[in-house]
């Protein structure tokens, strides 16, 4: 079974659980809270706590995924994913599989050099990147825009990309129902 259908069955079955929660770690928190929830979050300095339900996870899911399809993103080409972890990062990952897509994450730690030239090796049609790496990807912005579209996850968005928030706001949260196979390919990871 696809894993698109785990999220389905989960958003159905489990709608008004908490799915995803992203915490900062400076946060005071009374629960108890294993060491893996800390593990990869940046400290801001300014405390919060966000979470999303399934039913909110499979729909900005279904959003990202019908904006994909709108923006001429079909079964089999790559979107390439450069963020840190957030509330966002699965949502867009799992919008990708459900477009048909095949998702393409990027390492945090690629400098604006091997950002393209992953871009270009896996031949990704999109790179979706979060505010972290707007420097980066600025550097060689003009060669990574040929031909690819550049969405940008955050607030103020650069004027060489367009804006992830703008873009799947009127998009329908309804499933794309993209017939997938557990013999369709899904990911294309780049190890060290």
């Amino acid at each position: 079974m696809p894993v698109t259908d785990y999220l389905r069955r989960n958003a159905k079955e489990y709608a008004d659980e908490i799915a995803l929660v992203e915490l900062n770690p400076e946060m005071e928190d009374t629960r108890r809270v294993s060491w893996k929830e800390y593990e990869l979050i940046e400290p801001t300095g300014q405390p919060y706590r966000r979470e999303i339900t399934w039913k909110v996870f499979d729909e900005k899911a279904n959003r990202f995924a019908n904006m994909l399809i709108s923006r001429g993103i079909k079964k089999g080409d790559k979107v390439a994913i450069i963020m840190y972890n957030c509330l966002e990062w699965l949502p867009i990952y799992f919008g990708v599989l459900k477009s048909g897509a095949i998702a393409v994450p990027f390492n945090f730690r690629y400098d604006a050099e091997e950002i393209l030239y992953c871009a270009e090796l896996a031949e990704v049609d999109m790179i979706v990147f979060g505010p972290e790496f707007i420097g980066r990807i600025e550097q060689n912005a003009e060669r990574l825009s040929k031909g690819r579209l550049l969405i940008y996850v955050g607030d103020t968005c650069p004027r060489f990309a367009e804006s992830y928030l703008e873009l799947v706001a009127d998009c329908s949260s309804e499933d794309p129902m993209i017939p997938l196979t557990d013999d369709d390919f899904g990911a294309i990871y780049f190890s060290s």
